[in-house]
């Protein structure tokens, strides 16, 4: 068996019946006022006044049902104001790690790249030293340190210049000549 309340609220058929409910107090007040004039009863001020606390009570139901739904609306606007915060410091976060990632990836290559650089230039070093150089030099055109005996001093006096003579006939490709690579000195 089952069982039926009449304040449920899932059949609460009361809202839906304010015109109805309305000409029933219409005419329930005109009763009343003949009733009142002809001696009314107590019974019936009670039932006016119960009918009123009924209208009032629906009224404040009705007043709690809008303020619910607007309760409601602030609170889904909140949500995706909320969601849309949480969503953008995610994403913020996102991009952050994907710059570190590339600075980190970039300082790897950096440092990896010092080392080849470090390694050529000491190459390029030791090719290039003196040893290496006398070696060759020894070996592979078989030459050898001047000695004394080879060396020669030469004295000069502070009279002595040396001067340079110049050509004063100079055809045309040789002043050409001479101004490209004046340029280049």
């Amino acid at each position: 068996m089952a069982y039926y309340s009449r304040s449920s609220n899932a059949y609460d058929f009361t809202l839906f019946e304010e015109s109805f409910d309305s000409s029933v107090t219409m005419r329930a007040k005109a009763n009343d006022r003949s009733e009142t004039e002809d001696g009314g009863t107590q019974e019936n001020r009670s039932r006016r006044e119960d009918r009123r606390a009924e209208k009032d009570a629906n009224i404040k139901r009705m007043r709690r049902r809008r303020s619910n739904i607007v309760r409601i609306a602030l609170g889904v606007i909140f949500g995706i104001a909320v969601a849309f915060i949480v969503a953008s410091i995610i994403h913020g976060q996102v991009q952050l790690t994907e710059l570190n990632q590339e600075i980190s990836d970039a300082k790897a290559q950096l440092a990896e790249q010092q080392s080849v650089y470090t390694q050529l230039e000491m190459k390029v070093d030791s090719s290039i030293s003196t040893t290496v150089v006398e070696d060759y030099a020894k070996n592979n055109l078989s030459m050898n340190k001047a000695t004394n005996s080879q060396k020669e001093f030469i004295q000069l006096s502070d009279s002595d210049k040396a001067e340079v003579t110049l050509k004063k006939d100079k055809n045309l490709f040789e002043t050409i000549a001479e101004a490209v690579s004046s340029l280049w000195s």
